[in-house]
C-alpha cells in the first residue's frame, strides 16, 4: 500500500514537472513582436522574423552603376531591423526614380492566405510598400512586382496588406494584364522610393529610415 502510494506520488510530480517544464519551453520560443505573419481567416502563421532574415539591399547605385547620389545602408539589433538613407531624385523616363529596398526570399507557401500582417515604423509622412514577386517577375521592360502602399509614421503601427491590393508595377509605374500569383510568390521587400511621395518631383534629397 505504502509502495503503490509512493509511485502514485512520483508519477503525479514527474506529470506537474513535465507539464512546467513543456510551458516554459513554449514562453521561450515566442515569437518576436515584429515578426511578420501571413493572415489565414483567424490564424497567424509566421513568416519572417526581420532581425533573423537575409536580406539584400539595393538602391540606384547598384541597379544602376555610376548613377546618381542614392545612399541607403542596412542595420540589423537583436530586435528589429532598418533600412535608412536618403535618395536621389533621378529623372527618368518614367518619372523620377530614386529608390531603396531591402528584400528577403521566401520558402513558405502563401497561396493559402488573405492577406499580411507586420509592424513598421520610419520617418513621418514618407511613402513606403511592400512587394512581392512571382514567377512573372523577368519581363522584357524591367522587374514585375506586385506592391501594396503605406505611410510611415515615428511610431509603429500593425498594418496589414490583403493580397487582393496588391497592384503589379515595373519601374514604380503600374501596368495592366498581370495577376498575383500567390502559388509562386518567391521574395518578399520593403522599399521607399521617389515615386510614391506626394512630392515625387522635388530634387532635394529624400532622407529615411524604415523599422521591422
Amino acid at each position: 500500500m505504502i509502495s503503490y502510494f509512493f509511485e502514485s506520488t512520483t508519477a503525479i510530480v514527474l506529470l506537474v514537472l513535465v507539464a512546467f517544464l513543456f510551458a516554459n519551453q513554449t514562453e521561450a520560443k515566442a515569437l518576436p513582436e515584429n515578426t511578420v505573419y501571413l493572415v489565414q481567416g483567424e490564424t497567424e502563421i509566421p513568416l519572417i522574423v526581420p532581425q533573423k532574415a537575409f536580406w539584400v539591399l539595393k538602391n540606384d547605385k547598384t541597379e544602376r552603376p555610376g548613377v546618381g547620389k542614392t545612399e541607403s545602408s542596412i542595420k540589423k539589433t537583436p530586435d528589429h531591423v532598418m533600412m535608412q538613407g536618403f535618395l536621389a531624385s533621378l529623372p527618368g523616363s518614367w518619372g523620377r526614380v530614386g529608390f531603396s529596398l531591402i528584400e528577403s526570399a521566401i520558402t513558405k507557401p502563401v497561396h493559402k492566405s488573405q492577406k499580411v500582417r507586420f509592424k513598421v515604423k520610419g520617418t513621418e509622412g514618407v511613402w513606403a510598400s511592400l512587394l512581392v514577386k512571382d514567377r512573372q517577375s523577368e519581363q522584357p521592360e524591367g522587374t514585375l512586382t506586385f506592391q501594396w502602399d503605406f505611410e510611415l509614421h515615428q511610431d509603429a503601427v500593425t498594418l496589414e496588406a490583403p493580397w487582393s491590393e496588391f497592384v503589379p508595377t515595373i519601374r514604380g509605374k503600374k501596368v495592366s494584364g498581370f495577376e498575383l500569383d500567390l502559388f509562386s510568390v518567391k521574395s518578399l521587400a520593403f522599399q521607399v522610393s521617389r515615386s510614391q511621395q506626394k512630392k515625387w518631383y522635388e530634387t532635394d534629397p529624400l532622407q529615411f529610415e524604415l523599422e521591422l
